[in-house]
């Protein structure tokens, strides 16, 4: 959080909404730092923050502590991303500890609705999120604390029985996808270090992609998945799955952001004129 201590007393005086940030350290293939994940929600919820503004509604942006769940099978199962090097986990339980104590802390700064937003899309890690937003609203006093996530990954991980979890209409947009960078021999199911996260990246942080990405190989979802599931890094030696690069582009990456940005921000705007009213 890059604002004072009177400045975060001020802003708490005004708003007692916050914007979680959520993310993971994990390989993004040979072109992509570690990073990636946090360089994409921070400027997404920052995005999201100036949407909201404009329509009257102040936010603070929480702390990113940078680290998630990169396993499948179990807490340190070498699968998922894991297996690769520099990908870094915790257990499920140190994560929902880690978040719990994390808006404990921001509930007693004054912030009583919390909006956590993950840039990492894991099928374990979100399903965690979506418990620490159900965990924390019904243990941190008088906190109401929801989980943003993508309406395709609510559907798919079948979390649509949470209520703490609010889906993101098409979030991940992959018709969208299709439309700004094309596709290869498949059509994608994944965005993963592909031409969506380095035009996300490219956006965000031009000097952070390492250069020639357009010649990179297609890495088709199918081969992720394989790969990701089995935790067969042979499978897929580059870690990537998803859309091709041909057409990545900063531009891609800005209209990526600006539909996510309109789209979170219409979710909240909902919760808070209904369910989290007073």
């Amino acid at each position: 959080m890059d604002m004072t201590f009177p400045e975060f007393e001020a802003a708490v005086a005004k708003t007692d909404i916050a914007l979680i940030p959520i993310s993971a350290i994990e390989e993004h293939g040979p072109h992509l730092p570690l990073s990636t994940d946090s360089i994409i929600v921070t400027g997404q919820l920052t995005d999201v923050q100036q949407e909201l503004r404009n329509r009257g509604v102040e936010t603070i942006i929480g702390p990113l502590l940078h680290i998630g769940i990169t396993t499948e099978k179990d807490d340190w199962s070498n699968d998922g991303t894991y297996m690769y090097p520099g990908s870094l986990t915790i257990s499920a339980e140190t994560f929902t500890a880690l978040y719990l104590d994390l808006i404990k802390s921001l509930r007693k700064n004054g912030l009583r609705k919390f909006f956590l937003y993950s840039g990492h899309y894991g099928p374990r890690h979100l399903k965690v999120v979506a418990q620490i937003a159900e965990q924390a609203s019904n243990t941190v006093d008088d906190a109401k604390v929801y989980a943003l996530i993508h309406s395709e990954s609510v559907e798919r991980f079948g979390l649509s029985s949470n209520p703490y979890v609010l889906p993101v209409d098409r979030g991940r947009n992959f018709k969208l996808l299709s439309e700004l960078l094309g596709h290869g021999s498949e059509m994608p199911t994944s965005t993963h270090a592909d031409g969506t996260e380095t035009s996300e990246v490219l956006y965000r942080q031009p000097n952070a992609v390492r250069a020639e990405f357009e010649k990179l190989p297609e890495s088709p979802s199918s081969r992720f998945f394989a790969a990701y599931v089995e935790g067969d890094r042979d499978k897929n030696p580059d870690g990537m799955g998803g859309f091709p690069f041909s057409r990545a582009s900063a531009a891609a990456g800005k209209e990526i952001a600006d539909f996510r940005a309109r789209s979170i921000a219409d979710i909240i705007v909902t919760a808070l004129s209904g369910n989290l009213q007073g």
